[in-house]
Order: C-alpha cells, then structure tokens, then sequence
C-alpha cells in the first residue's frame, strides 16, 4: 500500500497540478492546464494507498472513472466517510480543507480544481451579493451522476487541442458542469428540509436493501419487494429510504443499472442488447434512452469516447 504520512511541499509555482503531482508521484499520471482561466486537471491510475491530500484554494472536483476498489473512505475533518466504488461517483471537496483518503484496489480518477474567486463570481447575484454558499449542500459529499464524470472526460479531451476555440469549448463545460453541480444542491437542500422530520433509514437495514438490489439488477425490482427487505411498509419505507440516500427508490435502482451498464460497457465486449438485459432494462431501446438521460451521450458513443480517451491518456 502507497502511504504518504506527511504532506508534500508544494512546487515553487504553487501550482495545484504540481502540488498533486508530487503527492501522486508514484502513480502514473498527466496534468494539463485547461480553459480560458486556466484550470488545472490531474489523471491518475492508482493502487491501494492512503494519502493526505493538502489544503488547496480551489474546488476541487473528483470523478472515479474505474475502480476495482473493496474500500474508499475520506475524512475531511468531520469524521470517515464511506464512498461508493462505482465508476461515475463525483466526490466535491471544499476549498482550503485537508482530505485523508484510503482506498483498496485499482482505480483511474480524474481531479480539476476550479480557482475559489472564479466559483464566487460566477454564483454572484446582481445586488452583489456573494452566493457560493449555494455548493454548501454538496461539498465534501458524493455525488453519484454519471453525466458529470463524462463532461469531465469531454474536458480532458479538449485540453488535448492547444487552441482558443478548445479552451472556449473547455469553458463552456464547465459552465455546464457547474450548472448542473448547483442544481444537485439545490436538490438536496429541498429533500433535507423535506426529510428534517423523518429518521433516515437505518445502516443495516439500508445495506440489506443496497445488498438486495446490487444482486437483482438484471430482475423487476418493484416498491414492495425493497418494503419487505427492510420490513416497513411501502409508504414508510420510499420516506426514510429518500431520507437515507436523498433520492427515491426508483431513482436510486435506475441509477445503480447505469452504473453496472458503464462497467459492462467499459470492461467488457458483451453486445449492447445484453447489457441491456443483464441490467434490467426490457428493450435497448429504453435502456439507450435512460442511459443517455442520465449520462449524457448514447452508450456505444460513450463506450467508444471512453475508451479511446483511456489509450490516448495512458497508452
């Protein structure tokens, strides 16, 4: 297991890309600087370790793009926290906070760090009013949504091409992706007022449903099975459950099939209408349509842009 026990010195640029590249120098990894305003961005394929990642000024987002990890937790000061391993989660550190990280078995990241004043300006109100506390509901917590792992492989992709119209077309992904970072916010804000009332369920009987769920995604996973699994009854169960996990059932079972698609997709050759039966979809169709919804892209444009992005990246 990698182990940094104490923080690097930082590069004498300062820069946040040779920060973390001196703190991931036994990983294989690239750095770029993408964008108008340039903002830095890291690869990197890692094995199990335990690291110390140091205070930086910037937001930084972090996209799993493949794993083969057991074990991923951070602590960013307020206690571990247990992380998805699935390829798509997004974790949103906070500025000027150090992260302790540990993780089991292989797995790709991506990391871009989005300059603190660039966040605050661009979520400022015409009264001039500072509104970055608008992220507050998500930073230093995981989002699971795939389409934001792909705008930050698109982005990766256009820091490739050193030219004005790449950079523009860099920018305005990550306008994107910030939209779409402040509507999850917006998201959970709303579900924590809705939930404030209900106790969320409770870990072992939200890891039986989880459990339950994982090993029938190619079957009809339907609201009373998952009530029965947790022994409540179906109303009961959709509120403590949204409480739990700030989505709904159906949302969250729909979510995990997407996810093992992207795996399938990724790290197999097996013909798209299988995926799709393998993850319980009726149709390629419906499977096609969901998968784009929620990722972004077509899943054989996903599967071949992904694809091509990793040999260009590592060889």
């Amino acid at each position: 297991m990698h182990s940094a026990s104490s923080l690097p010195v930082p590069a004498s640029d300062g820069s946040y890309d040779a920060l973390y590249g001196s703190l991931y120098a036994d990983f294989p990894q690239a750095a770029r600087q993408i964008g108008t305003p340039r903002f830095s961005m890291i690869k990197a394929q890692q094995n199990s370790h335990a690291t110390t990642d140091p205070s930086v000024p910037q937001l930084v987002l972090r996209s799993l793009s493949r794993s083969g990890m057991t074990h991923n937790t951070v602590d960013c000061g307020d206690g571990v926290k247990s992380l998805s391993t699935v390829p798509g989660s997004f974790y949103v550190a906070p500025p000027n906070a150090i992260a302790d990280w540990e993780s089991d078995g292989k797995h790709d990241i991506s990391l871009l760090a989005i300059p603190h004043d660039y966040v605050s300006d661009l979520l400022e109100t015409n009264t001039g009013e500072a509104m970055s506390n608008l992220l507050d509901p998500i930073l230093n917590t995981q989002l699971v949504d795939p389409a934001l792992d792909h705008m930050m492989e698109q982005i990766w992709s256009a820091s490739v091409q050193d030219s004005k119209g790449a950079a523009l077309q860099a920018d305005g992904l990550l306008l994107t992706m910030m939209g779409r970072l402040v509507a999850h916010a917006d998201e959970r804000s709303k579900t924590r007022v809705k939930v404030s009332g209900t106790k969320p369920l409770d870990p072992a009987r939200l890891k039986r449903v989880v459990d339950y769920i994982e090993a029938h995604l190619g079957e009809v996973i339907a609201m009373p099975d998952l009530a029965q699994v947790a022994c409540l009854s179906q109303h009961h169960f959709a509120r403590v459950f949204r409480a739990a996990t700030g989505m709904s059932p159906h949302a969250y079972v729909t979510q995990k099939r997407i996810e093992h698609a992207q795996t399938l997709l990724l790290t197999t050759n097996t013909p798209l209408v299988q995926v799709a039966l393998i993850c319980g979809f009726g149709t390629q169709a419906h499977f096609s349509t969901v998968f784009k919804k929620l990722v972004g892209v077509p899943p054989k444009r996903f599967q071949s842009e992904r694809r091509r992005e990793r040999s260009v990246v590592f060889g």
